[in-house]
């Protein structure tokens, strides 16, 4: 069997099962989606490694990486065979090097059926970045504004389950871009890296789409940033509002960041959110705040900073110069989404319509 495969092979096959053999610092910081990580060192055997490297030459640092490897190899061949079952392992490191193709040739002399990813990690970066600097975004975008808590991410997220040409950009970033962000999320913020490599494949999903729902966003999510075409794609969309009174966004909030309890990693990061605003909110306001905080009044603390911040921020979250294509009443997420369903069949039924009889 060959020992490498080319990224474009890779991607249009079906049959392999993608393995990062890099450390889990490595892979957690960047990944190819959908890749396992089987990591032949620890991180600390890395920096070892490396160290050994600067210091003794490189065959020390082979020697040093041999002996880390080898008591554990019976574990990591079985831990690949039991991952890939009836599939093709597919193994990459950052370049393709050293670490990939060695435990590529331990598989082959087992008779174990497995390929390498030529390039590694690093050609499927630069793919990922040369498709986004060229990107051509076809269908429409349609956006849905509102305030914060009025129930947008939910919408997409049931368009999303039901099917329809929808994606979570928050849900992408891990963050909900506020200052407030991450708060309530256990998993760790993505890197840009991996947003930028999430968003290709979810954006690829849809390029014969008549139509992609977005949420509005601005260039950043948090400390991401989103590719220029996609901001132009969200100001040139089709936008719909999403409404809800002010009691019912600051219970939804306050699930959403808060419920069940409040860690004391989230009660930190309120406090740091808090203090970040103060040059908006002023001394007198923060303070306020702090104390309502710090006696465990949450949902005081949610309703002043939505009524006094940032529904003031936002007003009514309309895209200059437009007018909105529709609103929906999101009081129950439910009906507001059949009524977005509604919209968009209306709208691209007629769209297909007037094109069927261009064509004619």
């Amino acid at each position: 069997m060959a020992e490498g495969i080319e990224l474009q092979e890779a991607l249009s096959r079906t049959d392999l099962v993608l393995i990062d053999v890099r450390s889990p610092e490595e892979y957690t910081r960047e990944s190819i989606p959908g890749a396992i990580n089987i990591p032949l060192f620890s991180d600390d055997q890395r920096h070892r490694l490396g160290s050994i490297y600067k210091v003794e030459g490189e065959p020390a640092a082979r020697r040093a990486g041999f002996n880390y490897l080898c008591p554990r190899l019976p574990e990591i061949v079985d831990h690949i065979c039991k991952t890939a079952g009836t599939r093709i392992p597919l193994l990459y490191c950052w370049r393709g090097g050293l670490r990939s193709l060695s435990l590529l040739r331990i598989l082959n002399i087992l008779k174990i059926p497995a390929l390498r990813l030529k390039g590694g990690y690093r050609a499927y970066r630069r793919y990922v970045h040369r498709e986004l600097g060229s990107y051509q975004f076809k269908p429409e975008a349609v956006i849905l504004n509102g305030l914060t808590g009025a129930g947008k991410t939910a919408i997409i997220k049931q368009l999303i389950v039901r099917g329809y040409p929808a994606i979570d950009l928050e849900g992408l970033a891990r963050h909900r871009g506020s200052v407030f962000g991450n708060i309530g999320l256990d998993d760790e913020e993505r890197s840009q890296k991996d947003f930028e490599s999430l968003l290709l494949l979810e954006l690829n999903k849809f390029q014969e789409a008549p139509y992609i729902v977005l949420e509005g966003e601005g260039s950043r999510i948090g400390p991401l940033h989103l590719p220029q075409f996609l901001i132009q794609a969200i100001r040139d969309g089709v936008h719909v509002q999403v409404i809800a009174p002010l009691e019912l966004r600051v219970q939804r909030i306050y699930r959403e960041y808060l419920s069940p309890g409040l860690t004391a990693d989230n009660r930190d990061r309120i406090l740091e959110g808090l203090l970040a605003l103060e040059h908006r909110l002023g001394k007198v306001k923060t303070g306020h705040l702090l104390t309502l905080l710090k006696e465990g009044k949450y949902l005081p603390v949610v309703k002043e900073i939505c009524a006094d911040y940032y529904d003031r921020l936002y007003k009514d979250a309309k895209p200059r110069g437009r007018e909105f294509a529709a609103v929906l009443e999101a009081n129950q997420v439910d009906e507001a989404t059949e009524q977005l369903i509604g919209f968009l069949n209306r709208r691209y039924h007629k769209l297909a319509l007037t094109q069927k009889e261009d064509v004619l």
